[in-house]
């Protein structure tokens, strides 16, 4: 049973965390279960692979749950801390992140590669599957090949080079180097690429909190607008456009419901409460402080005249006179409140906003007008002025500004990929330097591993 000698470590965890009654249940003792059991029974092995989403999604902020909108709103232009005491935020807000800052070693490093652990474990323990029936062992395979390549989105984008780990041997692993970026995307590509020939249109559950192979395209398309394959973005993008299967909600109040049809894919809360960033973004009712994290006036000034974005996705908190303005996509943020929000992590608008921007680079301007006067119609507005190239590029990104902030740290990765962070943040940000795109690794992981090298400027 070579494929399942390394689960073990890992049974206890994704085993007792998988309680959400919308999959799979586990009836016997975890002392009852041996590892040769896990991946040989349909219940078990599918309670190990859903177990991750139970563990992307926690309490506090990590790079799985609100993490990365939280943090990278902060070393962009998004977001400020109301916590003025704070040195672990007060550095994402400067951009001078220390190698030792806890929240990055914790919360981005450990808790990423911790995500990344529990999938390659159950990819050992699918691979090559003869016990399962085909059709279970593909879905799972599927749905684990997307979870790791979506962590590893993050990880390339938050860090360049990271340990390309694909396998749950930790003598190896503790002493793996980092990896060029350029080949962390290829395993995400071919990732991805399996994960869209194992999984089917249709969702394993009546809920979309399973993916299904939609949501490995969705993260395809992200991968080839990011690396600037405009043909390869514009046709993954257009296959979930066209497929029929979702539609821009009308009332932006409704996009980030669980029953939302323009969900690709959520991850449904199983610990008491919504979400991670409506617990995070809302403030306490028996709070009389402001909220955690306003959104900046940057932001704030951006949104247009009747832009039904901001009156539905942004609230506002008056504290002493002052009026500050914060995140409201997500409507719920007290514990013991009914579940009707599950946590977004790819929809339908965005595919068109990839898709616009892909068609504008190759020169297919009406086309690319089109798809951006869609998303630009559910918000209240009028279609787009931009006529040419340049207007066109311009105008895409203050409707991806827009449309996607504070969600998934869209605005970061946006600044850096069209090489205008700098341009941005240099002027608002006191000793802005080049290499703040990238943060550092943290100091205990190379401490541990001499073979890691810090990122430059650290």
């Amino acid at each position: 049973m070579k494929y399942i000698k390394h689960i073990m470590p890992l049974l206890f965890l994704l085993l007792t965390t998988s309680s959400c009654r919308k999959f799979i249940e586990v009836e016997p003792p975890i002392d009852k279960l041996s590892a040769e059991v896990v991946f040989t029974d349909v219940e078990t092995a599918t309670s190990a692979v859903t177990g991750i989403y139970t563990n992307m999604l926690v309490t506090l902020p990590v790079i799985s749950s609100g993490g990365v909108t939280v943090y990278t709103g902060l070393t962009s232009d998004e977001l400020y801390s109301s916590n003025t005491t704070s040195t672990t935020l007060a550095e994402f807000a400067s951009n001078a992140i220390s190698p030792g800052n806890s929240v990055l070693k914790n919360d981005f490093w450990q808790k990423g590669f911790n995500l990344i652990y529990h999938a390659n474990a159950c990819t050992e323990g699918l691979e090559n599957n003869t016990y399962l029936p085909v059709q279970v062992r593909d879905q799972l395979l599927g749905e684990v090949y997307l979870c790791r390549a979506f962590i590893y989105y993050y990880f390339v984008n938050l860090f360049g080079d990271v340990p390309l780990l694909l396998k749950t041997d930790y003598q190896e692993n503790q002493k793996a180097a980092r990896t060029a970026t350029t080949t962390v995307y290829g395993q995400i590509i071919t990732d991805l690429k399996n994960a869209q020939a194992l999984l089917g249109t249709s969702y394993p559950t009546n809920e979309r909190v399973r993916p299904n192979k939609w949501a490995a395209t969705a993260l395809l398309a992200k991968v080839y607008l990011i690396l600037g394959q405009w043909t390869l973005a514009e046709q993954e993008s257009s296959s979930i456009i066209n497929s029929g299967d979702y539609s821009l909600e009308p009332d932006p109040n409704n996009v980030f419901l669980a029953t939302s049809n323009e969900a690709i894919w959520q991850i449904m809360p199983t610990r008491g409460y919504n979400t991670t960033e409506g617990l995070t973004f809302i403030p306490a009712n028996w709070s009389s402080g402001p909220p955690n994290f306003p959104l900046t006036d940057y932001l704030i000034s951006s949104f247009e005249t009747d832009d039904l974005r901001k009156s539905s996705w942004v609230s506002s908190k008056t504290v002493q006179g002052q009026t500050y303005y914060y995140p409201h996509k997500y409507k719920i943020g007290a514990y013991g409140q009914p579940v009707t929000e599950y946590y977004m992590v790819f929809r339908l608008a965005e595919q068109y906003l990839i898709r616009s921007e892909s068609l504008t680079w190759q020169q297919k301007i009406d086309k690319a007008k089109n798809d951006l006067d869609i998303i630009r119609k559910r918000a209240g507005l009028p279609d787009t002025p931009a006529s040419t190239t340049e207007e066109l590029l311009a105008a895409m990104a203050h409707e991806r500004r827009i449309e996607l902030f504070a969600e998934w740290g869209n605005r970061w990765i946006d600044l850096k990929r069209t090489k205008k962070s700098a341009d941005v943040l240099s002027p608002i940000k006191a000793g802005w330097q080049p290499t703040d795109t990238l943060f550092p690794i943290p100091l205990e992981e190379i401490q541990r591993n001499p073979s890691l090298a810090q990122n430059p400027g650290y």
